[in-house]
Parts: C-alpha cells; sequence; structure tokens
C-alpha cells in the first residue's frame, strides 16, 4: 500500500485558502514528514492535486510544485481536474492548462498522470456525490 497525500497548492499562502488545515500542518512540515517517510520506507507517495482553472493550475503553480517535489524521486502527482459543485466557485481547468501543468511537471522530472474522468455526466464524479448527498440531507 502506498501513501497518497492531498496537497492543492504548491505553497503555503495558496494551500491555506484553499485547505484550511494548513494553517495547522504547513506545507513546509507536510514536505518534510515525506521526504522522512521515503527516507525511511523507500516507499512512493502520491501527491493528489485537484486542478481549479484559474486557481492553482497556472505554469508558475506547475513550476513552483515541480521545484518542491524535485528531491524526492519516489514521489507522483495524481492531477485531478476539478469537477463543477454547485456550492463551490470553481471551475475545471481547461484541456491546454491540465496537459500544460503535467508537461512541465514531467519535464522536471517530476512523474505525472492526470486521472481518468468518470461520472461527471451524471453528477457522480469526485466532489459532486458529496454535494448531491448534502443536497438529500437538507
Amino acid at each position: 500500500m502506498n501513501l497518497a497525500i492531498s496537497i492543492h497548492a504548491p505553497n503555503d499562502a495558496l494551500r491555506s485558502k484553499l485547505m484550511p488545515v494548513n494553517r495547522r500542518f504547513p506545507f513546509a512540515d507536510l514536505i518534510a514528514a515525506c521526504k522522512f517517510y521515503i527516507e525511511k520506507t523507500g516507499r512512493r507517495i502520491t501527491f493528489e492535486y485537484a486542478l481549479m482553472g484559474g486557481v492553482n493550475d497556472q505554469p508558475e503553480h506547475a513550476e513552483e510544485l515541480a521545484q518542491v517535489l524535485s528531491e524526492m524521486p519516489l514521489s507522483h502527482v495524481n492531477l485531478i481536474p476539478v469537477n463543477f459543485v454547485a456550492e463551490r466557485n470553481f471551475v475545471r481547468s481547461t484541456r491546454n492548462d491540465i496537459f500544460n501543468f503535467q508537461r512541465i511537471l514531467q519535464n522536471h522530472k517530476v512523474n505525472a498522470t492526470i486521472r481518468r474522468e468518470q461520472g461527471s455526466d451524471i453528477a457522480a464524479a469526485c466532489g459532486q456525490l458529496r454535494a448531491k448527498h448534502l443536497e438529500l440531507n437538507k
């Protein structure tokens, strides 16, 4: 079994906006713990990164993430194009931005794949089921 960690941003400022838990467990501390984990176990870590249009999907974000992960050859980035959820303001990254983000990471020798999309046509994709569940329980 491999470890998977949601990061969704390449730095503290942006990650704190997207994930309030970052205020308690800063990004730099998380990355240090990940390096320690790899050193002690020799196992790969997968970083989950939800791409949000105009928020965390720009070339400068990919460059910054590549720099952070360049010291962790046993890491992998799973890029997840965000799905529309009515109560959130996030929009899907453009196809070009998604592939450009992946290309930048790979050019810096960071393994990265784009998660295959499933279920968005029936509002059952990642994040959408939770929203539907909340709506049904009102």
